[in-house]
């Protein structure tokens, strides 16, 4: 009725705008505008689900056989996989390997029929359902790869199977061309079990590209629980393939061997792992062990002492109070290779002076090479074969050491054992141990490679070959034992038992390693500390130790301090440089050894440029209840290695607190 324009005295429009406002505030107006905007917006709603609905029906009806067929193809290709796994581990490798073949088929054809469902409309124009496909693309791959793995594995069992009657017969109860004929498969299994963990690295890839997050999240458990069990496989064909090529040369194959075996007594600690207190001579071919003997090494070294006078170093001399130097003290360099050369000389010299009644030995051949092992493999040995019993004694893996010290030390008097033969106790140990091992059954087998190499790794044993190729192969594989040659920081400690007993038994102790980066350079501080829980008795006494550190080749000491006798040396050694300091340690009591140094300018310029790396090498043998290593670089830190709970980050510095069985390797990046 009104025409909404402005007026002298009233605006028209603003009222009726306002007039527009209050009826739609009114709540009965209000309510139905709200219903209006609710319906319309489920119109639009009911009208996106419909389409969707129409759409995904007109996927699944268009593309239903060939889901259906993959789907099929997916749970045969499961069972037929599972199948294979279980007969393996029953030992039936033929038939694991035709479940194999057939779930390799299964993978394989309902991997052709998603690639082809990947390349069609759907799956190209829709980016939820292409990533679904692209997910069983995925662990189909990862399936088929696994199958593949499964028959090769199979394979290689029925290869194997063919010697030793399907893995049912133990090692010593082979005829002699049987062992030739296994160690032959064994030493030329490398590829396959090459090819095998390639496959299985394959599957793996492939895994960590599925998204557990869409259509296959139900399944994450066992995908992930899958995942989980390839690494330990794939860790354990990591083992096992050096070990392929390690094993039949220690048994003589392709050609005889002989290797000269020292017991390291790890209580009475040494550069190399402990006191040489027993050596053997074994001689293997074809899988035959045709003499594994140990000695006392007093029957080598005393019936020559007023025959053979070589110069000791130094150390030995002041504070070990020798003037002559034998074998039981041969293994005096910590590098292993170095040692094992010595200790080769030191037999050569000393068979040879042993006068007519003290021939003991009967082997005037080449080594080839030196087998070094701490009681420590010997107690992991235990844990897989279970207790033997010796003249009445039972030795386990809690009592192998301190009962066999017992014996030898003390007890052969009692029993009225003289002397020279006290330690024969231990080549009758040894015998036993032998044929246990030999008579594990095959199911153990993969018990005792992570058993061998755990004490690789904890350099319980070192391996010493006099042929350079299998020299530099057992190099490659960190089992040498030899000084490291590293181009970042270096750190390693050697402790050396002067006349302390067995006193390493109740030594605790702590390495602290701190650095600190500044304008003038990178400085190093290292303490070592020492704490006696023993006493004075047959067995233990005051710690004495000769105590060499091994860092970079041109640090420069700064001060030291803790030693006992004498000052701290400094020269070069191995290519590194070396501090060494005599410490004496009274039971009850602790005691430290600290060196602050700088680091040399070359190593300086890596830190201060990229990156900065340290490596700390076990000295074999020695227990470090504690690592610390803390460091403050001057730049910024953009990552380092490792990483873990027990790593503290802050700004610029980062500190580690770790044990230390093994070597560690620090890393930062800047």
């Amino acid at each position: 009725m009104f025409k909404r324009s402005k007026s002298k005295f009233i605006d028209f429009s603003k009222l009726a705008d306002k007039a527009v406002d209050a009826y739609e505030g009114l709540p009965p107006v209000k309510k139905r505008r709200k219903m209006k905007i609710f319906i319309r917006t489920v119109k639009y709603a009911s009208f996106v689900f419909a389409l969707f609905l129409l759409l995904v029906l007109g996927v699944i009806g268009v593309n239903y056989v060939s889901l259906k067929m993959i789907y099929q193809e997916a749970i045969s290709g499961k069972d037929n996989i599972e199948y294979s796994v279980l007969l393996i581990t029953e030992q039936d490798y033929s038939g694991a390997r035709e479940f194999a073949t057939q779930a390799n088929y299964n993978f394989a054809d309902g991997l052709e029929l998603l690639e082809e469902y990947r390349r069609g409309f759907f799956a190209n124009n829709i980016q939820f359902i292409g990533r679904q496909v692209d997910n069983l693309v995925y662990l189909f791959r990862a399936s088929q790869t696994l199958s593949e793995a499964a028959l090769e594995g199979s394979d290689f069992a029925l290869s194997l199977g063919v010697v030793t009657g399907k893995g049912q017969t133990n090692f010593t109860k082979l005829t002699k061309d049987e062992k030739k004929s296994l160690l032959d498969i064994i030493y030329k299994s490398g590829p396959e079990l090459g090819s095998i963990k390639s496959n299985i690295d394959s599957a793996l890839l492939d895994l960590n590209k599925v998204d557990l997050n869409g259509l296959l999240l139900p399944a994450r458990g066992k995908i992930n629980e899958l995942n989980s069990k390839l690494e330990e496989a794939n860790a354990l064909l990591a083992k096992a393939i050096p070990m392929s090529e390690l094993l039949p040369a220690m048994l003589g194959y392709p050609d005889k061997s002989s290797f000269l075996v020292m017991l390291q007594n790890s209580d009475e600690l040494r550069p190399t792992g402990g006191f040489l207190g027993t050596y053997g001579i074994l001689e293997s071919e074809a899988g035959d062990i045709l003499r594994f003997e140990t000695h006392d090494i007093y029957h080598m070294d005393m019936p020559v002492k007023d025959k053979l006078a070589i110069v000791p170093p130094e150390p030995l001399k002041k504070y070990l109070g020798i003037d002559k130097w034998y074998m039981r003290d041969a293994n005096w360099s910590p590098d292993w290779p170095e040692t094992s050369k010595k200790l080769i000389e030191f037999y050569n010299k000393e068979d040879a002076l042993l006068p007519p009644k003290d021939q003991i030995n009967n082997f005037k051949g080449n080594f080839d090479g030196v087998i070094g092992i701490t009681p420590e493999l010997i107690t992991d040995l235990l844990k897989l074969t279970g207790p033997v019993e010796i003249e009445g004694e039972v030795y386990d893996e809690n009592n192998f050491l301190q009962l066999l010290e017992y014996k030898v030390e003390k007890d052969y008097v009692q029993l009225g054992v003289p002397s020279w033969q006290r330690k024969e106790v231990i080549g009758k140990i040894a015998e036993e141990l032998k044929v246990r091992i030999f008579d594990l059954s095959p199911k153990d087998f993969f018990s005792a490679i992570n058993m061998v190499n755990d004490n690789l790794e904890k350099k319980n044993i070192l391996i010493y070959f006099s042929d350079q190729d299998r020299q530099n192969f057992a190099l490659g594989q960190g089992w040498g034992g030899e000084i490291k040659n590293t181009a970042g920081d270096y750190i390693m400690v050697v402790d050396a038992n002067m006349a302390a007993y067995k006193t390493d038994s109740v030594i605790s102790r702590k390495m602290i390693y701190e650095v600190d980066e500044g304008v003038n350079g990178v400085f190093s501080d290292l303490t070592l500390n020492y704490s006696h829980s023993g006493g004075f008795d047959w067995r233990t006494t005051r710690y004495r130790s000769y105590t060499r550190v091994y860092v970079p080749k041109g640090s420069e000491l700064i001060e030291s301090s803790g030693y006992t006798e004498g000052d701290t040396q400094v020269y070069d050694e191995l290519g590194k440089t070396v501090f060494a300091a005599f410490i004496s340690i009274e039971p009850g009591e602790i005691g430290s050894l600290h060196f602050k140094y700088k680091l040399p300018k070359n190593l300086n310029n890596e830190s201060v440029s990229d990156a900065y790396s340290l490596y700390i090498q076990k000295q074999p043998g020695r227990k470090t209840e504690n690592l610390i290593v803390d460091l403050s670089p001057k730049n910024k830190v953009e990552s380092y290695s490792p990483t873990g709970f027990y790593v503290y980050a802050d700004n610029n510095r980062l500190k580690w607190e770790t044990d230390f069985v093994t070597d560690k390797i620090f890393k930062i990046n800047y």
